[in-house]
């Protein structure tokens, strides 16, 4: 089928389930006579690929920019052809020479915080002149950026991560392209772009002048009352003047993005999938796109970047796509702030992160939420609690064991802290360098809050690997009353209550209030704190802290009881 550019044709070929691996022969004649021919290798699939494949709520992610993780070959930091040159560590938004095989060489470290996955920001070609390191303005749909490593790492990566029984997590990008792609540069037509209300115009020296940038307003996807011009911006206006807006509404356009997706799944091994700027594209699109996944791949994970700020919002664009398996949970994330940054009030502090987590009852499958106290787009956790560490134990207590998948941001572990700006809150990782004065991987050099820090990730982690029922067992949540919140997983064999104190001074929790239907317990134990008492020693037993029934909690601490189910005959 002719494209609308004469550089193009279209090409569909049908592929029996039956059809062996073999080698196709594409000829092409052209107007003038000549001939070309182009080989392509079908390649036979492989079942191991598919092993990992999915995510759960025991799994627990970790997100890395791999610019900035570590760099592990300083030969590729730089490569011939690609425009942007410049390597500055120095500067936030410069490349600083992570790589994939640097990403490699350190997962058993980061398997040691209790990661069973990885996601990384985008790995594929960014061939423009600033600040390429991030990933999101791709020039190249079928193309490991080769300053990561390329293609062969990327598939070297893969294999490692599965031979150490961890999975691979992809962030894709179908709303937007970088403008050095060859698809906005020379389309095969001018539908794949949306241009609304034209195309930027290019001056004599290159440069592309500003588009109509998105209004970022999703509400007009579902505003009874939208204003047409309003609604038709938010879908077609471009993300920023250097991501051209990509029209998935156009059918050739959609058949190259999910069989692109469809290649990475199938080539590396990918075992899920997470959706940059999920709320932007053609909606339709995004449905048929994740249905066709499914149909090949029904244990692949799908979730969802819906950076959304209300309840109705988050459910809107879950219930318009019953093949989204999950999604960045934004609103867990503005509940954390609200409780580990401001008082408690009636509807505010902890009452805040109470009424969120009543509020799932909108949601299919909650506990497939992506849940998160930090990412590459928002503000270090360490910096947001202002740097109390008392504060940060509990959030990352309260992340390790609270519903959802967990999703740890590389360097929060160590007490990473920059906060205003994208290229300093992604940071280069400690020890990621040689020379570098600090190390995380081997705690060289960690200042002693620092291995504090990191030395209790690890017990988390330990923890969570030790008691399953987080995130399996049933949930249960009890009302803050003096600035106590408490939550409690349980299954047959056991039951978990963790108490949150946001108070300036020691409080109590009724244990009464567990006899609500727990009341067949023994114990309990005290299994983990993240401070201590005042004015008990560390080795208190409950007989010090269990007064009438109640359950005294450290000033802004955290207290994790375990009871056992008494045995029935």
């Amino acid at each position: 089928e002719a494209a609308q550019n004469p550089a193009y044709h279209y090409v569909t070929v049908v592929i029996e389930p039956s059809a062996p691996a073999q080698t196709l022969v594409f000829t092409v004649k052209t107007k003038k006579g000549r001939t070309y021919s182009h080989s392509y290798p079908l390649e036979a699939r492989e079942a191991s690929r598919r092993s990992h494949m999915g995510l759960d709520s025991r799994d627990l992610i970790y997100l890395v920019t791999p610019d900035r993780f570590a760099n592990g070959n300083p030969v590729n930091d730089q490569i011939r052809g690609l425009e942007e040159q410049t390597l500055d560590r120095s500067e936030g938004y410069q490349r600083h020479g992570g790589d994939l095989q640097g990403l490699t060489a350190h997962l058993d470290y980061i398997a040691s915080l209790g990661a069973t996955a990885v996601w990384t920001m985008p790995v594929l070609v960014n061939d423009m002149p600033r600040a390429s390191y991030h990933g999101y303005a791709i020039t190249d749909h079928y193309r490991v950026d080769p300053r990561f490593g390329g293609h062969r790492a990327y598939k070297e990566y893969a294999e490692a991560l599965h031979a150490k029984d961890m999975k691979l997590v992809m962030d894709m990008v179908p709303n937007h392209i970088g403008t050095g792609h060859r698809f906005y540069q020379n389309p095969p037509d001018s539908n794949w772009i949306n241009a609304w209300p034209g195309l930027p115009e290019t001056d004599k020296n290159g440069e592309v002048g500003e588009p109509l940038i998105t209004n970022h307003r999703y509400a007009t996807l579902y505003d009874p009352y939208v204003a047409p011009s309003d609604q038709q911006q938010f879908t077609d206006g471009w993300f920023v003047s250097s991501m051209v807006d990509v029209n998935q509404r156009d059918r050739h356009c959609a058949q190259y993005l999910l069989q692109n997706a469809l290649w990475w799944i199938e080539s590396i091994g990918v075992d899920a999938f997470r959706v940059d700027t999920w709320i932007y594209p053609d909606q339709n699109f995004l449905n048929q796109w994740s249905t066709a996944i499914h149909a090949v791949y029904p244990d692949f994970f799908i979730f969802s970047e819906s950076w959304v700020n209300n309840e109705h919002s988050q459910q809107y664009f879950l219930d318009r796509h019953p093949t989204l398996d999950g999604a960045a949970d934004f609103m867990m994330y503005n509940a954390w702030k609200e409780a580990l940054e401001k008082p408690t009030t009636w509807k505010g502090g902890l009452n805040h992160f109470y009424l969120n987590l009543a509020a799932d009852y909108l949601y299919r499958e909650p506990e497939n939420f992506i849940v998160f106290l930090d990412n590459h787009d928002e503000g270090r956790f360490f910096a947001k609690v202002k740097e109390d560490k008392d504060l940060y134990k509990m959030g990352l207590a309260m992340l390790y064991t609270m519903r959802g998948i967990p999703c740890l941001y590389y360097g929060t572990e160590v007490l990473m802290k920059a906060e205003n700006d994208h290229g300093a809150m992604r940071q280069d990782f400690y020890g990621g360098w040689p020379g570098d004065a600090k190390n995380a991987f081997t705690g060289e050099g960690l200042n002693p809050d620092e291995a504090e820090a990191l030395a209790f990730v690890h017990e988390l982690a330990d923890l969570r690997k030790a008691h399953p029922v987080i995130g399996t067992g049933a949930l249960r949540q009890w009302a803050p009353y003096n600035d106590v919140y408490a939550y409690a997983w349980s299954n047959d064999e056991e039951v978990l209550l963790v108490m949150v104190n946001r108070n300036a001074n020691p409080q109590y929790f009724g244990l009464y209030r567990m006899l609500d239907g727990l009341n067949t317990l023994d114990g309990p134990q005290v299994l983990f704190e993240t401070k201590p008492l005042e004015g008990y020693p560390q080795t208190r037993g409950l007989q010090d802290i269990v007064d009438l029934g109640q359950y005294r909690i450290a000033s802004n601490g955290l207290t994790i009881l375990r009871f056992l189910k008494q045995k029935t005959n």
